[in-house]
């Protein structure tokens, strides 16, 4: 159907990272050379295969660390679900647009997640979704693994953002 059209182009954009990485800013390439690292090391806890390109990743791959990232500028805002990345971002833009139609104005900037970064309002065209990585595997359990994953990955990628933004300004 029409009405998953940007979750179809955000996925071809996904696979197309892995096709064509130099077609996306630095800061793509950057994230997908750190994730791709990650991956490999943490491939024996949890199968990371999911996350391939040309498996639907964004739709199909269950219980992900992902991050929602601008394409024109650096900022990430980091996510983890037991669902698909694309069902997540959904409910959370939905979510996030509803508040701010109900406040008439836009989120806080005490408010935490996409909405600070106004990611999660950002139509699709603006955005990638990158799944970072797997947390499905036998020797794991999602509740016990989300948060500390999700904290490892946010300082991993503040780290990464404060230095592209830095870069970019400059």
């Amino acid at each position: 159907p029409a009405a998953y059209a940007p979750i179809y182009a955000l996925q071809a954009a996904y696979d197309e990272l892995f096709e064509r990485p130099w077609r996306f800013p630095a800061h793509l390439q950057l994230l997908h050379t750190l994730a791709l690292e990650e991956r490999e090391r943490r491939q024996d806890l949890a199968d990371q295969t999911p996350l391939l390109p040309g498996r639907s990743a964004l739709l199909a791959a269950r219980k992900v660390v992902y991050a929602i990232v601008g394409r024109g500028n650096p900022r990430i805002q980091v996510c983890v679900t037991r669902f698909s990345c694309a069902q997540d971002f959904l409910e959370r833009s939905a979510r996030e647009g509803r508040r701010a139609m109900e406040t008439g104005r836009r989120p806080s900037q005490r408010r935490k997640g996409a909405a600070r970064n106004g990611l999660a309002l950002q139509g699709p065209d603006g955005l990638l979704l990158y799944p970072l990585e797997s947390l499905s595997g036998e020797r794991l359990l999602f509740h016990q693994v989300a948060t500390p994953r999700l904290h490892y990955w946010a300082k991993l990628l503040h780290n990464f953002s404060s230095r592209s933004l830095s870069e970019a300004e400059a």
